[in-house]
């Protein structure tokens, strides 16, 4: 029987997170090592790991924001300093990326990841929305998002840098 975790990410992850970011993203999607070691040192609480038999499998990571009806393209930057942005006290979830390994897909971690992030920054932060971009060529993401709640509000032309320059859908839900 699998023995299946969601905890914390540490910095001794971050070898496991990068191959899981590189399996799920191309480069100019992929995000650096530093950038997720800032993420876990700045707000570990909303960066998750997903273990099934102590191997790492999947993660997601989180931003709080202060919320704004105006939406700045800048803000969804890949590679932003989560520093300049992230505030305890805020009322907005920004997750700011999830990845499972292609070989474990279609279990439902993605899901189960999903879930536990918003039920614990729900628990412990005064959270009154969330909001993602997502590709519009990620059918599944999409799935996912929309069967949480998420709303599409506005598109973000050429936002993502991959083969066809595809445009960021940019969705929110409120609690």
């Amino acid at each position: 029987m699998e023995k299946m975790v969601i905890r914390n990410a540490r910095k001794t992850d971050i070898d496991e997170i990068m191959n899981i970011e590189y399996d799920s993203f191309i480069t100019g999607i992929s995000e650096n090592r530093n950038v997720f070691l800032d993420r876990i040192a700045t707000f570990q609480n909303g960066f998750l790991v997903l273990e099934v038999d102590s191997e790492v499998l999947g993660y997601i990571s989180s931003e709080i924001w202060e919320y704004s009806e105006n939406i700045d393209e800048k803000m969804f930057d890949l590679n932003h300093d989560i520093k300049k942005v992230h505030k305890c006290n805020g009322s907005e979830l920004y997750i700011s990326s999830i990845g499972i390994l292609k070989k474990h897909r279609k279990k439902g971690y993605g899901n189960l990841l999903f879930k536990e992030l918003i039920e614990k920054i729900s628990k412990n932060y005064k959270i009154s929305s969330m909001i993602l971009t997502v590709s519009v060529n990620w059918k599944p993401a999409i799935k996912l998002y929309e069967k949480n709640g998420f709303k599409e509000i506005c598109r973000i032309k050429e936002f993502f840098e991959d083969e066809d320059s595809s445009d960021g859908i940019v969705m929110r839900k409120y609690i």
